[in-house]
C-alpha cells in the first residue's frame, strides 16, 4: 500500500509539472504573438506622419516596413486584414488615404488589446509634429 502512495504521488507530481509547461509555452507563445502586434501597430502610429506620396527616404522607411509587416504578424485578425486590402487598393484615390489609415488603425488596436475608445478620428489623423 505504501509503494502504491508513492507511485501515485510521483505520477501526479510529474503529471502537474507538465501540464505547467504545457499550459506556460501557450500563455508566452500568445503573450508574444500579441507583443509582435502591438510593436507593429506601435511603429505605424507612430510614423503616421511620413505617409505621402513622396518614394520612401530615410525618415519614413520605417512606416512602409510597419505596412507591410501588418498582413504577417494579424494574419489571424480577418478585420485587419480587410482594412489593410482597403487601404492599398484604394492608395491613389483621392482623399480615402486618412480614412482608410483611421480604419485601418482601429481594426490593428482592437486586435491587439488597445483601448481608443476615447479619441475620435481626428485624433488618429492629426499626429503630433513640430512646427517650424
Amino acid at each position: 500500500m505504501d509503494t502504491d502512495n508513492m507511485t501515485i504521488t510521483i505520477i501526479s507530481s510529474l503529471l502537474s509539472g507538465l501540464v505547467g509547461v504545457i499550459v506556460s509555452s501557450a500563455y508566452y507563445r500568445r503573450f508574444e504573438h500579441r507583443k509582435a502586434k502591438q510593436d507593429v501597430l506601435r511603429r505605424l502610429v507612430g510614423n503616421r506622419m511620413f505617409l505621402t506620396d513622396k518614394l520612401m527616404t530615410e525618415k519614413n522607411r520605417d512606416l512602409f516596413v510597419a505596412l507591410n509587416e501588418i498582413f504577417v504578424v494579424y494574419s489571424d485578425c480577418p478585420a485587419v486584414i480587410t482594412a489593410l486590402k482597403k487601404m492599398h487598393n484604394e492608395l491613389g484615390q483621392q482623399g480615402r488615404l486618412l480614412d482608410n489609415l483611421v480604419s485601418l488603425i482601429k481594426e490593428m488596436c482592437k486586435a491587439s488589446g488597445v483601448p481608443f475608445g476615447k479619441l475620435n478620428d481626428n485624433f488618429i489623423e492629426s499626429p503630433f509634429t513640430p512646427k517650424n
